[in-house]
């Protein structure tokens, strides 16, 4: 039994599930934030085995025995209500996400597409331009800090602009909406006006001359790389992503890396246990390829729809064949 473990607004996995059933694979779906409500699970420990039971509101249960691979997918935190009293309703909260922490656990990290850890290992930014450049990635010259003279000098060792972005992701949650604190090029007059700012750590780089971004979804062994013609529109040539929020419908294209490029990108999953990731790299007016950042559990099906790459069927050809992963 195929495991979707996702929330129940996660369109990249309703996607996934309607080709899961097309072809026919037995699957249930966990969304993580309805605990209690549409399903609980038992735990249990002795001196002989360890298992769990997840049981459904429908009177379906599946055990950990039953499980043969496992999607995981932008899960949530679950949400009580008023079921339990306002008071108490951190603390169930906690227990509950503890409880789910402790069923991932339980599951053979083989039977995972991504497991959690390795997920959680792999969205440190700092780690990935590190690892990128030891396997032979060019990556933009990069400064984190907060010190307004250490920035003042990263300004001023190199003639190009300098790009601002967050240290971890630019997205905010405020009072159940989404912020987006994009990607941007340093104003002129950024360091006469840095004390007006609030003095957190920044991620800095000198800016490549690109001639289109690029979004490389990688799937076990196959590598699906997409041109993301952002350079089309001022609006978007620093942060492509605001051409979603501006509504600037940016042409993508389907594209081959060169070869080396190609593995560079399998050896960096790799490196992170992964067998699935996104990542973004730049291609530069000289041609040039530059990695930017890995977004281990990124969003896909976009670009499947966009560009036509097969992703769907990769995900899910790879977790019918967890034994075959070859690491």
């Amino acid at each position: 039994m195929l495991l979707v473990i996702t929330n129940r607004s996660d369109l990249s996995s309703d996607y996934l599930i309607v080709r899961i059933k097309n072809r026919s694979i037995p699957f249930i779906r966990l969304n993580t934030e309805e605990y209690g409500i549409k399903y609980k699970i038992d735990i249990t420990l002795s001196n002989t085995s360890s298992t769990f039971i997840i049981n459904f509101e429908d009177g379906s249960t599946i055990s950990k025995e039953e499980i043969t691979a496992v999607y995981f997918h932008h899960p949530n935190p679950p949400i009580l209500g008023d079921t339990v009293a306002e008071d108490d309703r951190e603390f169930a909260e906690r227990e509950i996400l503890e409880v789910l922490r402790s069923v991932w656990r339980m599951i053979p990290e083989d039977l995972w597409l991504n497991h959690p850890k390795n997920l959680w290992r792999a969205i440190n930014k700092v780690e990935q331009l590190t690892e990128a450049l030891s396997i032979g990635f060019q990556i933009p010259d990069t400064l984190i800090s907060s010190d307004k003279k250490a920035i003042s000098s990263f300004v001023q060792s190199s003639e190009k602009s300098i790009i601002a972005k967050a240290v971890k992701h630019g997205f905010v949650n405020r009072e159940n909406k989404i912020w987006v604190a994009s990607t941007r090029r340093l104003s002129d007059g950024y360091l006469e006006d840095y004390e007006s700012y609030a003095e957190i750590p920044i991620t800095y780089q000198h800016e490549i001359e690109k001639a289109f971004d690029i979004r490389v979804v990688v799937v076990g062994k196959e590598v699906f790389a997409t041109a993301i013609h952002s350079q089309a529109h001022k609006e978007t040539e620093v942060d492509w992503r605001l051409g979603d929020l501006l509504d600037i419908d940016l042409r993508h294209e389907k594209i081959i890396l060169p070869e080396s490029i190609e593995k560079k990108c399998q050896e960096l999953v790799r490196h992170f246990s992964l067998q699935y990731s996104s990542m973004d790299l730049v291609c530069s007016k000289n041609n040039e390829y530059y990695f930017l950042e890995l977004n281990p559990n990124g969003q896909w099906a976009w670009i499947e729809q966009e560009a036509g790459h097969p992703i769907r069927d990769a995900i899910i050809d790879t977790l019918t064949e967890v034994d075959d992963y070859g690491f």
